[in-house]
């Protein structure tokens, strides 16, 4: 029997395989078999190891979710006291934090929700997770701000960082990002007359 830590390396190796495939050919197209010519692997062992495709997606869902938790939670942990707000901002649009191969896996997976109800809920949560936790941070900062007020540029930051994130995958320029992160900050300036 292999010992734990390299059955898990070998998990971890497929799963790359498997999300390299999903953003390459979509989760319709992310078969048992490129994964294997991908991950260098016969195909019996990504069956033997983590199961058939639809273990596959259920194990990178998981992983997806739990290293989006993960990265919110250190960017959360990450922020000063001090220009709390500004320093969000310069870590949300900076394009050096992006990872074009996690927006197009994201992408499949939205695409797939639509006939996969249980995906369909995990993203709404980890969706609704990532902007309650901007509404912390924001209430953090602002806290006289009214809490619909908070909810609301939560709600337009994040749609904001998603699109630029969505664009990513094609190249958009840098004037572009700095615009995005220009309306962010108009949106911020909305809870100002409450920080005083």
């Amino acid at each position: 029997m292999a010992r734990p830590e390299i059955k898990e390396d070998r998990r971890e190796q497929i799963l790359d395989a498997f999300e390299h495939c999903v953003a390459r050919y979509g989760l319709e197209g992310a078969t048992l078999g490129k994964t294997a010519e991908i991950a260098g692997l016969a195909r019996p062992l990504i069956r033997h190891n983590i199961g058939n495709k639809e273990a596959l997606q259920e194990a990178l869902v998981e992983r997806f979710l739990a290293r989006s938790r993960t990265a919110m939670e250190d960017l959360v942990s990450s922020l000063p006291d001090e220009k709390r707000l500004e320093t969000l901002l310069n870590i949300l649009f900076d394009p050096r934090g992006a990872n074009p191969q996690l927006v197009l896996v994201f992408n499949a997976l939205s695409a797939a929700a639509p006939g996969d109800p249980l995906l369909a809920r995990q993203l709404q949560h980890w969706l609704d997770d990532f902007v309650k936790r901007l509404e912390d941070v924001l209430a953090r900062s602002c806290p006289r701000a009214p809490a619909e007020l908070l909810e609301t540029v939560a709600a337009g930051l994040s749609g904001i960082y998603f699109n630029v994130e969505a664009l990513y995958p094609i190249g958009i320029n840098a004037r572009f990002v700095t615009s995005s992160k220009s309306a962010a900050k108009l949106l911020l300036t909305a809870l100002e007359v409450h920080n005083d």
